[in-house]
């Protein structure tokens, strides 16, 4: 125990060390004309699996130990990973095992410091150094999307087996797992506010990856009708999982937008996490419906093949829920604000359930009323 600070120091200059002798290398690369991309990549590999060695061993007597010194390792794992990566202007991508490493402490930590530093660490570790991203092609005023090889991902979709608790991976069924325990948890005294803040910060984060994995490839799609990459996205691959139930889903999701949130009852920081869950939800919503839409283009387009599956649209169950309950139907259209998304419910739920004029069999010399399927053609 006596050691442990020592040693944590030690990691800490030592990463802070590494990262300085990597900026100066990159910057070096860049103006020598000599150096090929092979030996920069190279060098990058032996620096990152350097720092992967020595900030890893900070975790290695840990283990699942909750007690004081336990945990100071891992704040100073994080903060090492933080210094290497985030700090100096030219930072080192962290390895997958260092990301998973941070996303155990996010998934099972048992202190809120912990799983508050690890989140925020993840995040602004996808920021800086995103998987999927937009580049300009000089050839082409076409946006060119750059997909990094063999990148970490928190999920895991190479089976629809069951997901271990103990796994640090998050499966398409512990997805949908997670919401229904988090629209549980927040109106339940028994669940534990620890507990009840981990879920929201994991969905939170999972939320985040997921619309930094989709937005670009839609945008490219939205350009080049190349449905692949939609196809390949994170989103369609948790949603076409044999281990999700799509409708389900969309009724929880729906049901926790809805839900009454009792403020006097919970912390600060639970009433303050819950906008962040709230608005999270309302953006996986966004991105299954953009995702349907886009769908059904490629559909029309003649682009998708019997293997993309089959699937009520996220709209038809997110209206007959709303209409099933009057109720949801005002809690909804109060919390859930993206314009556009907002007006094609309304639309879609007054052509649908408002009867529609009779049919005219003769001719007149009335003006046509307006298209049906718009608002003022409604109204």
């Amino acid at each position: 125990t006596n050691l442990s600070l020592p040693l944590s120091l030690s990691v800490l200059i030592f990463t802070l060390f590494v990262s300085f002798l990597f900026s100066a290398l990159l910057l070096r690369t860049k103006m020598s004309k000599e150096t090929t991309k092979g030996s920069s990549s190279r060098a990058m590999n032996s620096y990152s699996g350097g720092l992967e060695a020595n900030t890893l061993a900070m975790l290695d007597s840990t283990g699942a130990k909750d007690n004081r010194d336990a945990n100071e390792d891992r704040l100073q794992f994080l903060e090492a990973v933080r210094a290497a990566s985030l700090v100096p202007e030219i930072g080192i991508p962290p390895t997958n095992k260092m990301y998973q490493s941070i996303f155990g402490i996010l998934r099972f930590g048992r202190r809120l410091e912990l799983i508050t530093a690890s989140f925020q660490l993840l995040t602004q570790l996808h920021q800086r150094f995103p998987w999927v991203y937009l580049s300009n092609s000089a050839a082409s005023e076409m946006h060119q999307l750059e997909i990094v090889d063999e990148a970490w991902s928190p999920f895991n979709f190479g089976s629809d087996v069951d997901s271990d608790e103990k796994e640090t991976s998050v499966r398409s069924s512990r997805f949908q797992q997670l919401i229904q325990e988090m629209n549980k948890g927040v109106n339940e005294s028994e669940e534990s506010d620890l507990k009840i803040l981990r879920n929201m910060f994991l969905f939170e984060y999972l939320v985040h990856v997921l619309k930094f994995d989709f937005t670009p490839r839609n945008q490219v799609y939205q350009e080049t009708m190349n449905w692949s990459l939609l196809k390949e996205s994170s989103l369609n691959l948790l949603l076409a999982s044999r281990r999700v139930n799509f409708k389900f889903l969309m009724k929880d999701c729906v049901s926790t937008i809805c839900a009454l949130f009792d403020a006097d009852e919970k912390s600060i920081s639970l009433v303050d996490l819950h906008k962040g869950t709230l608005s999270a939800m309302k953006e996986l919503l966004v991105m299954i419906m953009e995702l349907d839409a886009s769908k059904k283009k490629a559909d029309m387009e003649g682009i998708t093949n019997r293997g993309d599956g089959v699937r009520t649209p996220a709209m038809e169950i997110i209206l007959d829920e709303l209409t099933y309950d009057g109720y949801l139907m005002s809690n909804f259209l109060q919390v859930f604000d993206d314009p556009k998304w907002k007006l094609e419910i309304v639309i879609q739920y007054l052509t649908k359930y408002i009867p529609k004029p009779s049919v005219r069999t003769r001719r007149s010399s009335v003006p046509q009323a307006e298209d049906s399927k718009t608002l003022n053609g409604i109204l």
